[in-house]
């Protein structure tokens, strides 16, 4: 259970990182589209690249809420064997969102400062 709150509390931290990033990807984005044609038209992998990044950042941020939504902490409290099994299996799922809030973020920076 303590490392099922130590990986929480590691995704929580990125959580404003994420939003950050978001919002500078989507400044970027919107500056793109004030460019003239011809320079937008030279940006458009780059501006593929900033809509990946988004996409990713938000489907960690929603993966992260959903799995803050579903953990039931006192689930199968009567059954230690079994709780230990959810457990074991929650420390998983939190692992993997951590390593996709990571990932995103580490995709984003890197676009970011290509600009």
């Amino acid at each position: 259970m303590h490392e099922i709150l130590r990986q929480h509390d590691i995704g929580m931290a990125k959580m404003n990182k994420i939003s950050d990033a978001k919002n500078r990807i989507q400044h970027s984005l919107d500056s793109i589209s004030k460019l003239p044609f011809d320079i937008q038209k030279k940006s458009v992998q780059y501006r593929m690249g900033l809509d990946s990044a988004f996409n990713w950042l938000t489907f960690a941020d929603s993966h992260m809420e959903t799995w803050m939504n579903e953990f039931n902490m006192d689930s199968l409290k009567d059954d230690q064997e079994k709780q230990i099994k959810y457990f074991e299996s929650e420390k998983i799922k939190i692992s993997h969102v951590n390593d996709e809030m990571i990932s995103s973020l580490r995709k984003a920076d890197s676009l970011l400062r290509k600009k």
